[in-house]
């Protein structure tokens, strides 16, 4: 099973936003579409970046107006996953580098996003299947 499995399962869209963006459109945006982290791009729309609930109380705690530019705020060491990826694989990292939102590239092309629960639920009722036949 690949990132590419999960993405053709379950319905979604891709949420952006510009890194020349504020925090607060950030935060809009993520209220907007009803999502926990969205990808932050360039303006060719490359991945630069994601920015997630985590970043909003990171923003408070460090007292970060609304009004900054995500891209003075952003990281940019992120983890990212082409869709052809196995999901045993993606797990193990998830895991270590302690992610939750997990952005899934084909070359330059974001694809989507996929959480760490996406993963799980989709594995799920495999792991299910798996335990009724071993007991």
């Amino acid at each position: 099973m690949t990132l590419r499995d999960i993405l053709d399962a379950k319905p979604y869209k891709i949420v952006t936003v510009n890194q020349n963006h504020t925090v607060g459109d950030a935060i809009n945006t993520m209220s907007e579409n009803n999502v926990s982290g969205i990808l932050i791009v360039d303006d060719d729309d490359k991945l630069v970046s994601i920015f997630t609930e985590r970043d909003i109380v990171q923003c408070v705690v460090r007292n970060i107006p609304y009004d900054e530019i995500l891209k003075n705020v952003i990281r940019y060491d992120i983890i990212k996953f082409d869709p052809m990826v196995k999901i045993s694989a993606v797990i193990p990292v998830a895991l270590k580098k302690e992610i939750r939102h997990i952005p899934v590239v084909e070359g330059d092309m974001i694809v989507g996003m996929i959480t760490f629960r996406d993963l799980v639920s989709f594995l799920l009722p495999e792991i299910c299947y798996l335990a009724r036949q071993i007991y």
